[in-house]
């Protein structure tokens, strides 16, 4: 399991760790940082999938990821550690490309029953060489590198409505994209075959509309489609009909109540268009699926931290 992601040199840390163990909530004012975590968790993210420089060129202005700006900060270092298995990148800022960070070292350290082994440090350029921690080339080689990818599995999510609201045809379904855009794929997927699943998914939404009683599944032209019954209205409405805070709800309440959860999921500003009563609900999910997984997620809002309770942490 995870266990600790230190930050050294990014944003508003100097240095800082986080303990990574069921449900941390960071609760603070604009400016205290918060983001800055889930942005660790980003960049990590994106160097397990190898697409940093996607990930850079999106966040915009490099310099600005370097603590007090990177005349003052020469370099970026993150570490993991997970089970066995610590996780080390140090990214510096291109010389020839203001714009562009360098994946200068990683070094993967496996411990085994006897000793610590290890590994060589790589030296890495971003796009111009992939390191043999996040792409093994010999298959022979001992499976050390599960760290890896389980960070490029890690769920962190900017739910985007529009997206959600846009049904993605030809999807499984399987897990939850960051953006939601995926959303209704995932619900019919638990109508289907995970009924505790979507039994959850529509007791959450049931307590935040009280127009709700049950979602139906129609099959329009041999696509189905996710529509819901209200007690107001003979017709059948749209998912898409949600207010962009119920939406956000149903598709939190998905992504807790999946059988098959990633090792972390990271959330900045999980209030974001949720009233009291979508906070409510939506945190005891979140206090049930941290005991599954580990979730990591900031806030601005009183309520979600006092509905965190203990693993909420002031920043």
């Amino acid at each position: 399991m995870l266990k600790k992601v230190e930050i050294s040199g990014l944003r508003h840390f100097a240095e800082y760790a986080v303990p990574v163990e069921g449900l941390l909530v960071f609760y603070g004012k604009n400016g205290a940082g918060k983001s800055s975590i889930a942005v660790a968790f980003e960049m990590l993210s994106a160097i397990a999938g190898r697409s940093l420089g996607d990930w850079t060129g999106v966040f915009g202005n490099c310099g600005a990821l370097f603590h007090f700006g990177s005349e003052c900060t020469k370099e970026i270092v993150l570490c993991v550690q997970r089970g066995r298995e610590s996780y080390r990148a140090v990214l510096v800022r291109d010389p020839k490309d203001a714009e562009r960070l360098i994946l200068s070292r990683e070094q993967l350290v496996v411990q085994d029953q006897k000793d610590d082994t290890q590994l060589e440090k790589i030296e890495v350029g971003t796009g111009e060489r992939e390191s043999i921690f996040g792409v093994p080339v010999e298959p022979e080689l001992r499976d050390v590198y599960p760290i890896m990818r389980e960070m490029d599995r890690w769920w962190i999510g900017h739910l985007v409505p529009s997206a959600m609201r846009k049904p993605e045809t030809n999807d499984t379904g399987r897990q939850l994209y960051p953006t939601g855009r995926n959303l209704e794929a995932c619900v019919l997927r638990f109508a289907a075959g995970i009924p505790e699943a979507f039994s959850s998914v529509e007791a959450a939404v049931a307590q935040v509309e009280p127009e709700f009683v049950r979602f139906v599944i129609v099959d329009e032209g041999g696509h189905k489609r996710l529509m819901w019954e209200s007690t107001a209205r003979a017709m059948l409405i749209p998912y898409q009909y949600f207010s962009e805070g119920t939406l956000r709800l149903l598709a939190y309440a998905v992504l807790f109540s999946s059988p098959d959860l990633p090792e972390a999921i990271v959330i900045d500003d999980i209030e974001t268009a949720l009233d009291d009563d979508h906070i409510e609900v939506l945190m005891r999910i979140v206090r049930d699926a941290g005991k599954r997984t580990n979730i990591v997620l900031t806030t601005r809002s009183e309520k979600v931290a006092v509905c965190a309770g203990a693993a909420v942490r002031e920043i």
